[in-house]
Protein backbone atom coordinates (compact mmCIF):
# COMPACT_ATOMS: atom_id res chain seq x y z
CA UNK A 1 0.00 0.00 0.00
CA UNK A 2 0.96 3.43 -0.97
CA UNK A 3 1.43 6.43 1.91
CA UNK A 4 -1.88 8.12 0.21
CA UNK A 5 -3.66 4.66 0.50
CA UNK A 6 -2.82 4.05 4.22
CA UNK A 7 -3.82 7.91 4.81
CA UNK A 8 -7.52 7.87 3.24
CA UNK A 9 -8.08 4.63 5.04
CA UNK A 10 -7.16 6.23 8.37
CA UNK A 11 -9.25 9.38 7.58
CA UNK A 12 -12.36 6.67 6.62
CA UNK A 13 -11.80 4.89 9.66
CA UNK A 14 -11.88 8.30 11.36
CA UNK A 15 -14.88 9.30 9.62
CA UNK A 16 -17.26 6.11 10.59
CA UNK A 17 -16.39 6.12 13.70
CA UNK A 18 -17.28 9.87 14.52
CA UNK A 19 -20.28 8.97 13.05
CA UNK A 20 -21.27 5.60 14.68
CA UNK A 21 -20.82 7.31 17.93
CA UNK A 22 -23.04 10.46 17.20
CA UNK A 23 -25.33 8.41 16.20
CA UNK A 24 -24.97 6.12 18.81
CA UNK A 25 -25.46 9.14 21.88
CA UNK A 26 -28.07 10.82 19.67
CA UNK A 27 -29.90 7.67 19.76
CA UNK A 28 -29.29 7.22 23.38
CA UNK A 29 -30.66 10.82 23.93
CA UNK A 30 -33.76 10.76 22.45
CA UNK A 31 -34.90 7.38 23.80
CA UNK A 32 -34.58 5.18 20.70
CA UNK A 33 -34.86 1.59 20.78
CA UNK A 34 -31.85 -0.22 20.29
CA UNK A 35 -29.08 2.29 19.97
CA UNK A 36 -26.14 -0.06 20.30
CA UNK A 37 -27.38 -1.78 16.44
CA UNK A 38 -27.81 1.96 15.20
CA UNK A 39 -24.52 2.87 16.76
CA UNK A 40 -22.98 -0.55 14.84
CA UNK A 41 -25.29 0.78 11.53
CA UNK A 42 -23.31 3.69 11.57
CA UNK A 43 -19.80 2.00 11.67
CA UNK A 44 -20.61 0.30 8.19
CA UNK A 45 -20.49 3.29 5.62
CA UNK A 46 -20.39 7.02 4.93
CA UNK A 47 -23.58 8.97 4.79
CA UNK A 48 -25.99 6.78 4.17
CA UNK A 49 -26.12 5.39 7.81
CA UNK A 50 -26.89 8.53 9.00
CA UNK A 51 -29.48 9.62 6.27
CA UNK A 52 -31.21 6.25 7.42
CA UNK A 53 -30.58 7.08 10.97
CA UNK A 54 -32.04 10.37 10.99
CA UNK A 55 -35.36 8.72 8.48
CA UNK A 56 -35.57 6.11 10.89
CA UNK A 57 -35.84 9.03 14.02
CA UNK A 58 -38.50 11.30 11.97
CA UNK A 59 -40.91 8.58 11.80
CA UNK A 60 -40.11 7.29 15.00
CA UNK A 61 -41.16 10.69 16.35
CA UNK A 62 -43.92 11.30 14.19
CA UNK A 63 -45.24 7.56 15.66
CA UNK A 64 -45.03 8.22 19.44
CA UNK A 65 -46.43 11.93 19.24
CA UNK A 66 -49.43 9.92 17.92
CA UNK A 67 -50.16 8.42 20.48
Amino acid sequence: MTSIEIITLIGALILVTIQGTIIFRDAIKNNIPNPWIWGGIGLMNIPSSAIIYLIYRKLYFKKKNKK
